[in-house]
Formats: structure tokens, C-alpha cells, sequence
């Protein structure tokens, strides 16, 4: 399966959790945009994932001159979206791809244009179900995440809370 990591949200997420290696542990190939790239400021985080594009377990996907405008567009026509997530977004489209993010307007937005949306809780639930992480680790990632202020779904982080915990 295939993926494209949006908005350095999910990157972050994982890092703060310290779950970005197991993420990369998963049978997935994961790809991001150099827009995404060039989001990232904070010098220690580009260091960590500087380290998974070197070790390929990260790739980057390039943008044409004819996509760059097809970028524009869908921003134009999104209000509230940047240019970060509009790469994401057309690249996962124009490549059939999954998308994960954690930002909820690309989410609404790019599921009404076909696009196939994952989350942070798609990857706790495949790092549980792949035994890289236990259910009790999950669970303690989870509440740290909710806790920090992430936006998740309440009924769908309380049943995998009762899920994790039992």
C-alpha cells in the first residue's frame, strides 16, 4: 500500500509520540512532496526525517511545471488550504495513493474529490495490528496525543482507548 504523509502534521505527531521509526517499520511505502519537506523548520525534526529519505524509507515525490498550476487551482478553489496541502492532496489523487493527515479541511476536501483519507488512528491501529507496539503502548500514545491538543475523533479515540486497555 502506498501513502502520502501530509502537512508534517503526521510526522510530528509520530515524532512527539516517538513513533515515527515504528511508522516507517510498517509494509508501506511512503511518499510526501518537497512542498511538505520544505514545511519543516525546526532543525532537530528535518535532522530525523532527513534520515528516512537517506535510508529510503521515505520518498519524495516531484511536481511537474503542468502540476504546479493544477496546485494553484485546487488552492484557489479551497480557501483555508495552503500549497503544502494541495501537493499532498493532487499528488495522492494523480497517483492513486492514500493520503494521511490530521488536518480536517484537506481531509473533507480531498474525500469529496475521491481521494482515499487515513489518520494518526489508522497508523496506531496498523502499528497494533502489525505487533509493532503493544495494545497498552497504543493507548498511552493515544492519550498523549489527546492530550497535546490533537483534534481526533472523541467516540473513535474512546473505543480504541476501551479496545486497548481491555
Amino acid at each position: 500500500m502506498k501513502f502520502v504523509v501530509n502537512d508534517t502534521n503526521i510526522f510530528f505527531d509520530l515524532i512527539y509520540v516517538e513513533l515515527l521509526d515504528a511508522f516507517f517499520q510498517l509494509e508501506h511505502t511512503v511518499y510526501t512532496t518537497d512542498f511538505i519537506i520544505s514545511e519543516i523548520e525546526e532543525p532537530e525534526q528535518l535532522e530525523i526525517i532527513t534520515k528516512f529519505i537517506e535510508d529510503e524509507r521515505l520518498f519524495i515525490g516531484t511536481l511537474n511545471p503542468e502540476a504546479l498550476e493544477e496546485i494553484s487551482a485546487l488552492q484557489e478553489a479551497n480557501k483555508g488550504l495552503s500549497v503544502h496541502d494541495c501537493s499532498v492532496w493532487f499528488y495522492s489523487k494523480q497517483n492513486n495513493f492514500s493520503l494521511i493527515t490530521g488536518d480536517g479541511l484537506l481531509r473533507k476536501c480531498a474525500l469529496k474529490d475521491g481521494v482515499d483519507v487515513k489518520g494518526i488512528l489508522f497508523i496506531l491501529d496498523e502499528l497494533v495490528n502489525n505487533e509493532l507496539i503493544t495494545p497498552d503502548t497504543a493507548a498511552k500514545k493515544l492519550q498523549l496525543l489527546i492530550k497535546c491538543g490533537s483534534r481526533l475523533p472523541h467516540n473513535e479515540c474512546e473505543t480504541r482507548l476501551k479496545k486497548w486497555r481491555s
